[in-house]
């Protein structure tokens, strides 16, 4: 579907939570799974001379840092077209894992439009495998994301042992968790906040509750 003017979509999301107890029950070999990081739903839409980035309510987000000149290199935006990159944007003050403030980055965990075509039908998969051949895969200083350039990273994606990843990523102040995808699921149009959300779950680090 082509995507020639800027149209706000709203993001897939995951809605529907498991308890830490059920991670093994969906490590099936039928779902992929990402860190689940503690800031802002960040969606950038830009044609390398319009830009705009909204939050999963369609709304603008305010006081965000995010260079768009090194977003569209990453990209190697040209001619207009159009792009849309859903990620995290890191504005909360969480500390990574050597405990230092990972402020004011941005973190990206899925593309929706890609040289103007709006990537509806593609797979989750299909999707991961397309941002590998985009940004590549090199290795950053954090150990669950890539390093795509000086302030955009993207999640690292995983196939297998979900249990082991979410165990040892909730120890960093901040990830929140991990989500789990269908790796089939097609993308559907996103005019709809409610769309998109049945083929992903996410599960959260447990919260302590105190009983007096």
């Amino acid at each position: 579907m082509d995507y020639k003017e800027y149209r706000y979509i709203f993001p897939p999301r995951p809605k529907n939570a498991i308890p830490q107890t059920d991670i093994n029950f969906w490590d099936n070999g039928r779902m992929l799974a990402q860190p689940k990081l503690n800031g802002s739903n960040c969606i950038v839409f830009t044609n390398g001379v319009e830009h705009h980035v909204m939050n999963r309510h369609y709304q603008r987000i305010t006081n965000v840092d995010i260079d768009i000149t090194e977003l569209n290199t990453a990209l190697n935006v040209k001619n207009g077209e159009w792009y849309v990159i859903n990620g995290e944007y890191m504005n909360k003050s969480k500390s990574d894992e050597n405990n230092k403030v990972f402020n004011h980055k941005f973190v990206i965990f899925d593309i929706l439009v890609y040289k103007s075509e709006y990537l509806i039908g593609k797979t989750f998969n299909e999707r991961v495998e397309l941002m590998d051949e985009i940004f590549g895969t090199k290795e950053s200083e954090k150990e669950y994301l890539y390093s795509i350039s000086e302030n955009i990273y993207r999640v690292k994606t995983y196939y297998n042992d979900f249990l082991k990843v979410f165990e040892e990523l909730i120890k960093i102040d901040m990830y929140e968790g991990l989500v789990m995808k269908r790796k089939n699921a097609t993308l559907e149009a996103g005019w709809n906040e409610n769309n998109n959300v049945k083929s992903q779950l996410k599960a959260r680090k447990p919260t302590k509750n105190y009983r007096f």
